[in-house]
């Protein structure tokens, strides 16, 4: 799912897709991996901080039927998601309560900008331009840029509702990335890295990839959860100990079927000739040559410092 969210997530390639060279496209998600790397810190130490405050300052999860979830030893496990709103009620006097909730809701807008542009960016350009109407005019286009824009925040709202189904918005995002990233990610990587991949295979591949984590997940259900929109609609046949342990097999189930369909179509479709995938393929392709002359203004060079990085806070706090 992380390689899926840095390879394939159309908000965050969009970005790179904006440089005006190659290596400011590499440098791209190395730069915005640095900050990422601080995000684990900015979720955690909120819930150590108001754990060691006690005061019952962390409220209990709920279970759809709105009573206290309990673990597998029968303890109230606890929302730590809500650590830092808590802390915000608890700790903040009212002017800075407002500034502290006003700084919540930039941070989601800004999210939501990004994610609206880019949907109205790839329905306008990639599906209605390319297959619907391929020859209306630039007003044409431009209202239905707009309309996709009303449309996306349409279903932004509805998916929110869904979302409240959730403990936390990130269970829930965990969840689409395994249905939509996990066979993007496996149908990108064959179709980058293996020449023999065919657009058929790709077509079937994203297919079966997306009807299979729909099968994991609707005979699949976490303990504590009511089937519905979180599983088991098809009848509880897996349970796991955590939704999150659910989303993770789901996505499992995504990247390896659409995986093994993918080449298997492909090997029984005709592949396409090497001068047409010149640029497409990483084999076919000549190894982009940085702008620059300092080794350390060099993409590979900050790459093998972020991969350092990560790999060092990763035995640190493992």
């Amino acid at each position: 799912l992380s390689f899926g969210y840095w390879c394939t997530d159309f908000l965050v390639v969009q970005r790179a897709m904006a440089a005006d060279s190659m290596t400011a496209a590499r440098r791209t998600p190395l730069i915005a991996a640095v900050p990422k790397m601080f995000f684990p810190f900015l979720v955690i130490v909120p819930g150590m901080i108001a754990l060691a405050m006690g005061d019952n300052i962390i409220p209990a999860k709920l279970t759809a039927a709105g009573t206290p979830l309990l673990d597998t030893n029968g303890n109230v496990v606890l929302d730590y998601d809500l650590a830092t709103p808590m802390m915000l009620v608890k700790l903040f006097p009212t002017g800075m309560l407002g500034l502290g909730l006003t700084a919540l809701i930039a941070s989601f807008m800004s999210g939501m900008a990004g994610n609206v542009t880019a949907f109205n960016t790839v329905w306008t350009y990639d599906i209605y331009q390319a297959h619907i109407r391929t020859q209306a005019s630039d007003e044409h286009y431009l209202w239905m840029g707009r309309m996709a824009t009303v449309g996306g925040i349409a279903l932004s709202v509805a998916a929110a509702y869904v979302a409240g189904a959730f403990n936390n918005i990130m269970e829930f995002l965990q969840l689409v990335f395994a249905f939509v990233n996990a066979p993007l990610f496996a149908t990108f990587a064959l179709g980058m890295f293996w020449k023999r991949s065919t657009g058929h295979g790709a077509f079937w591949g994203l297919f079966a990839g997306t009807v299979a984590p729909a099968i994991h997940h609707g005979i699949s259900l976490a303990n504590g959860a009511t089937p519905g929109v979180k599983g088991g609609f098809f009848g509880v046949m897996l349970t796991y100990p955590s939704e999150m342990a659910q989303t993770f097999w789901t996505a499992v189930a995504a990247f390896t079927t659409c995986f093994v369909v993918t080449i298997l179509v492909s090997l029984a479709t005709t592949p396409r000739q090497d001068a047409e995938l010149e640029g497409l393929v990483y084999s076919l392709t000549p190894t982009p040559q940085d702008n620059v002359k300092a080794w350390y203004e060099k993409p590979s060079v900050f790459a093998l410092v972020v991969l350092a990085a990560m790999v060092l806070l990763n035995v640190l706090f493992f």
